[in-house]
């Protein structure tokens, strides 16, 4: 599938700026993953039903990406929020397929993934604004 390999050359070029610390490199091409893949979400949930769960997959792991290049940013306010909305979009999408469709595993699964990302980076962020609080003198 066509949109898969676009996907990928733009994660494995996200990925060497991720490595290099090029964090704005990296945003660009995971967001542009992303955006790929949105783009043709709906249709081939609707007609390609065989690929529709590895798309799920693809799509959850270019959010996952892009939200640790936030993370790393020391923008994670930003990478929650993008988690979230994904998680929000993905029970959408669960509620309007069938339980036997193939893309509703893959949903469930990979909504676990980020539900359990968001909460870590909510975690580390819950932490570093307790350390960084008021010091009270006595």
């Amino acid at each position: 599938m066509e949109l898969i390999q676009n996907w990928k050359v733009l994660q494995r070029m996200g990925n060497y700026e991720f490595e290099q610390g090029q964090w704005q490199n990296a945003n660009h091409y995971y967001m542009n993953s992303i955006l790929l893949l949105r783009e043709h979400l709906s249709d081939i949930l609707k007609h390609q039903h065989e690929q529709a769960g590895e798309v799920i997959i693809c799509l959850s792991i270019a959010v996952q990406n892009l939200s640790e290049t936030y993370h790393r940013q020391n923008r994670v306010n930003c990478g929650i929020s993008l988690l979230s909305r994904t998680l929000h979009h993905f029970q959408q999408l669960q509620n309007t397929l069938s339980s036997d469709h193939p893309a509703a595993i893959a949903l469930l699964r990979e909504a676990c993934k980020l539900r359990q990302l968001m909460f870590m980076h909510k975690s580390i962020e819950d932490q570093a604004t307790s350390i960084g609080g008021p010091i009270l003198s006595s």
